[in-house]
Parts: structure tokens; sequence; C-alpha cells
């Protein structure tokens, strides 16, 4: 194929069409998504009950620490899940945009 060295219009456009992330919106969804996600999974556990309630989902105490299958467990659950989901999702959105920089 024939192919020309592309041109200052065509740099340009590529540069405006590759979004940036928004590292603040990105925390703030992951954040709130991870905490959510861990409050509801331990209050459904505490609502289904049973002998040994959550012993998995228990594991997490080794990790989290003050954090166990139960209501205020799961009101810890939601703060440990939304701060480590809010690192997460700006870690992704701060390497995404160095790489594009990088790459442009």
């Amino acid at each position: 194929m024939n192919e020309k060295p592309a041109a200052g219009a065509e740099i340009a456009a590529i540069r405006a069409a590759v979004a940036r992330l928004r590292a603040g919106i990105l925390a703030t969804v992951v954040g709130a998504f991870l905490g959510t996600g861990l409050a509801v999974a331990t209050l459904w556990l505490v609502i289904r009950g049973g002998p040994r309630v959550g012993q998995h989902l228990g594991l997490l105490r080794h990790y989290l620490p003050g954090f166990t299958v139960s209501v205020e467990g799961a009101l810890l659950g939601f703060v440990y899940g939304a701060v480590l989901g809010a690192m997460l999702g700006w870690s992704v959105a701060w390497i995404y945009n160095r790489v594009v920089d990088l790459r442009s």
C-alpha cells in the first residue's frame, strides 16, 4: 500500500479524538461502586444468616482492620471499599493519561 506521512491536521484530529480520563471522576465512580458492593455483600450475608455467616468474606479482616461480617462491618466495609476504589480509579486514570501523553 501507499502510505503517506500524516499531515498536521490529521495528527490534531487524532489527538482530539483520544479521550483523557478525569482522575477525580473515575476515582469517585470506582470508589462508590466498590464501597457499595462490599457493603451490599456484607449486608446480604448478615440478612441471610446461618451458623457460620460469611466465613469467606470474613477473611477480609486480615487486610481491613476492624472489618467483620455484621451491620457495623458493612458500614466500615463501605468506607474501606470507597477509599480503596478511589485510589484504584485515580491510579488507572493517571497511568492511562501518562501512556496517552507518551504516545502522542
